[in-house]
């Protein structure tokens, strides 16, 4: 493909997200002015398409004409709220309005008021919203709803449909010809920090529930929550394990609360023994223990619908899935997740509707409902992350695999996904050891067809455990790292920082 293409896709859809942000910023900015007062109706000079029944509206009274002190140029009006009205039947060029409060007049200003309003859609979306829309939250329960939708945003008031806000369509050289299939990245990794022990598994989690992000990783012994700096981590806490091997650490937001639980898999004796914590104050306490399950989110925009419990033993390894659920602080099951054959919660998790995961012969296999749509070939291994099952003549490790990770670049949606290479060591002396860690990245060619292709650039010296997004788009990698004798102790934080070849 012509690097012309490629460029023009670049900075055309920045254009596009600006030109939905100016539409959204317009819509919420709807302003008109009084035309008539009759007792406890008002008319106003906004019809079809410019107000919508049952929507309220400020009304303000202008006063005098504000001066710039050096300047001397108007630059606007004293304002002063005196009511407020409700429309109750849109003409064409004019509304019916009931007043709510306060005695409003002709020619006094309106402007519509919107107390909460949610948005059905991608974390990247939100973000650029909020530019426009500060108080914008990510619910599904608002009275205006924006709805992220194929070709633009769909607005909702109080469930009904408004508006449909349409994103320009790119250019037909560009929609024709760039797609995600022919896009080469290459990946920059920049080292952030040591980490002080081997880590085993990581996530990104809001603890407070306010929206900012904490790197929380799972060691051999304990889990440390790290606040995410540009170029640093900064430890704010920590949690002693119990007894057992830490396995798998995943967050989400499984109740009403804002905030994200932490899920720690872990297996104890000769099964799962898994526990869930919850950050009170800088510290985090235990919620729920002796939980029989390895447990994951497999999507976190969808937390309480994709929170599972796979069982995990020495005989069986993986076997049954469950849904569960976490109200009141007390965990239940919800009947059997449909998991299919081959499936680990390890290394599970949504890429859009499609469920990805590494089955036990390291294949990298995607699912739509029921149905296979992709698998590779080739084995993508696992990480340092094991444990020893004994058996009646020594011990044998069975090793877990990394989970992936989604990520919107460029426009473009695409999940993330390790492979690990085992390195020789491991095949005659039992002990676990990587060549080398790199990062693919699985897309769609079209609507159940997908593939897959390496990120270059993306090459570690041994296993990476886990790989990270951030909602800013930050793309995190933990990496583990043996010591000299092939002890498992040490670990590395990189961001990758992708561009298009």
């Amino acid at each position: 493909m012509a690097i012309a293409v490629i460029v023009l896709l670049f900075f055309l859809l920045p254009v596009k997200a600006q030109e939905l942000t100016e539409k959204v910023r317009d819509f919420f900015n709807r302003e008109g002015y009084v035309v008539k007062v009759e007792g406890s109706r008002a008319i106003v000079d906004l019809g079809r398409g410019k107000a919508f029944k049952g929507e309220e509206f400020e009304v303000f009274r202008e006063g005098r004409e504000l001066l710039h002190p050096i300047t001397k140029q108007v630059i606007g009006r004293e304002r002063q709220r005196v009511g407020r009205i409700r429309i109750e039947m849109v003409e064409e060029g004019f509304s019916y309005a009931t007043l709510l409060e306060g005695a409003p007049r002709e020619g006094d200003r309106v402007k519509l008021a919107y107390r909460d309003v949610c948005l059905d859609g991608s974390e990247e979306l939100l973000y650029k919203l909020r530019a426009v829309l500060p108080e914008l939250k990510q619910a599904k329960e608002c009275t205006y709803m924006l709805k992220e939708l194929k070709d633009g945003l769909g607005i909702e008031f109080k469930g009904s449909p408004l508006a449909f806000l349409s994103m320009p369509a790119p250019s037909l050289s560009a929609q024709s010809r760039a797609t995600l299939e022919d896009i080469n990245l290459l990946g920059k990794a920049k080292f952030i920090k040591a980490l002080p022990s081997l880590p085993l598994s990581a996530d990104i989690c809001d603890l407070t529930g306010t929206g900012k992000e904490f790197l929380v990783v799972l060691y051999q012994s304990k889990v440390e929550v790290y606040e995410l700096l540009k170029n640093d981590l900064v430890k704010r806490s920590d949690y002693s394990l119990p007894a057992g091997v830490g396995v798998g650490l995943s967050c989400g937001r499984l109740t009403s609360s804002q905030q994200d639980y932490v899920l720690v898999s872990m297996v104890s004796g000769d099964s799962a023994n898994s526990l869930i914590l919850k950050a009170v104050g800088d510290s985090l306490v235990p919620v729920a223990r002796n939980i029989p399950y390895y447990m994951t989110i497999l999507d976190k925009k969808r937390p309480k619908e994709t929170f599972i419990g796979q069982r995990f033993n020495f005989r069986d390894k993986f076997g049954q899935t469950v849904r569960l659920s976490f109200e009141g602080e007390s965990l239940k099951e919800l009947g059997a997740f449909l998991a299919p054959r081959g499936f680990r919660a390890d290394s599970a998790f949504y890429f859009g509707e499609y469920l990805v995961f590494t089955d036990s012969t390291g294949r990298i296999r995607v699912f739509k409902a029921d149905g296979e749509v992709f698998s590779t070939e080739e084995g993508f291994d696992g990480s340092y992350t094991l444990v020893e099952i004994p058996l009646e003549q020594g011990k044998i490790n069975f090793i877990f695999n990394p989970r992936g990770a989604v990520l919107s670049f460029m426009g473009f949606n695409m999940a993330l996904v390790p492979k690990n290479q085992t390195g020789v060591v491991q095949k005659f002396l039992d002990v676990v050891k990587y060549s080398r860690g790199e990062l693919f990245f699985i897309g769609e060619r079209r609507k159940d067809l997908l593939f897959i292709k390496n990120i270059r650039g993306s090459n570690f010296e041994e296993s990476i455990q886990t790989v990270l997004t951030t909602k800013e788009g930050r793309v995190l990698v933990l990496t583990g790292r043996t010591g000299v004798l092939t002890i498992q102790n040490r670990g590395d934080l990189y961001e990758l920082e992708l561009r298009v070849l």
